[in-house]
């Protein structure tokens, strides 16, 4: 019986270590998730791929106002993964009525962006933070009027598309311990 060349040998072994290294960084660093439906849209609509950096935060205190992160969520003794917007940090006030967010006392300022897809897109701003937001022109349901104080380690998180996305208006601020991805 012959051995395979040297060579091949080599091959082999490189592409199965990388191969077990491209796993492991999936497994243990990087997140891959498709956006299901329009919660996130205009910047992630439907079908969307999100990269995360997994176990991305070492504390809440790392948590920054408009990050994008992924966190765990039972329901009806299931297990979702939630993609939302953090618009609101600990100890934080914050009020939501209709297409109305104000945090600690001040509103959100907003500029018209563009209309898109029976959507009317907004820049909004809180601080130095901003991102584009969609509110339908005709919406199904309005989300639930807000006023809460976000508790210790925990989040307040929204979708941009804000009369489309089940966020911390019907279920309130997430716990740190929750979240489990940072968007890339």
């Amino acid at each position: 019986m012959t051995r395979p060349p040297k060579t091949a040998r080599i091959v082999t072994w490189s592409v199965a270590a990388v191969l077990l290294l491209v796993f492991a960084i999936k497994t243990c660093f990087i997140g891959y998730y498709r956006i299901p439906q329009d919660g996130m849209f205009p910047g992630l609509p439907a079908g969307s791929v999100l990269f995360t950096a997994m176990r991305a935060y070492s504390g809440a205190s790392n948590v920054k106002r408009g990050d994008i992160v992924v966190f765990l969520r039972e329901e009806d003794g299931r297990r979702y993964s939630y993609i939302w917007r953090v618009v609101a940090l600990p100890g934080e006030t914050v009020q939501a009525s209709g297409d109305a967010l104000t945090i600690n006392g001040q509103a959100v300022q907003r500029q018209h962006v563009r209309d898109a897809n029976s959507r009317t897109v907004f820049r909004e701003q809180i601080g130095e933070v901003s991102y584009e937001v969609a509110f339908d022109r005709s919406p199904r349901q309005q989300p639930p009027d807000v006023s809460v104080t976000v508790p210790p380690g925990h989040f307040f998180v929204m979708g941009d598309n804000r009369f489309d996305a089940r966020d911390s208006r019907y279920f309130g601020a997430i716990p740190f311990r929750s979240i489990v991805g940072k968007k890339l």
